[in-house]
């Protein structure tokens, strides 16, 4: 005859698993939300750093010339990335001579959508000599201060 040994099984209850499971879906949906803003911010500054950008581009167009180029592929650039178009109109009569605004707005159809609650358009506009960094969210709300942080 065998002595009587007890067999402890190894590994974990179901109940155990399920708490474990809850706890990693709990953190998830409040990481998530921060990941999500974090990456459209990190969008928002590749559309900053693109119009910053455009707006060397045009300086060094003037510089050469009696007017701002009229358009985007004058000074080099397409006029769309992967998740923003960009758009150039005049502010001066006669046109581009003294100044111009450069927008850009999220593509619709992009994931970067999502960031027009806060910051539907980034523009930068130069009147004469004044340069202004403008921002609208939904609704044409002013949003400047949170878009174009400083």
């Amino acid at each position: 005859m065998r002595p009587a040994t007890s067999h402890r099984r190894r590994g974990f209850t179901l109940i155990e698993l399920m708490i474990a499971v809850v706890i990693v879906g709990i953190l998830a949906a409040i990481a998530y939300p921060n990941l999500v803003s974090y990456i459209q911010r990190s969008r928002r500054a590749d559309a900053v750093a693109e119009l910053s950008s455009i707006v060397q581009a045009q300086e060094r167009y003037r510089s050469n010339n009696t007017a701002y180029a009229s358009a985007l592929t004058t000074v080099g650039f397409s006029g769309a990335t992967k998740y923003y178009d960009y758009t150039l109109e005049s502010v001066s009569e006669p046109a581009f001579v003294a100044g111009y605004q450069v927008t850009a707005r999220p593509k619709s159809d992009s994931a970067q959508a999502g960031d027009a609650q806060d910051c539907a358009t980034l523009s930068v506009r130069l009147e004469g000599s004044v340069f202004k960094y403008l921002a609208t969210g939904s609704g044409d709300r002013v949003t400047s201060d949170l878009c174009w942080a400083h």
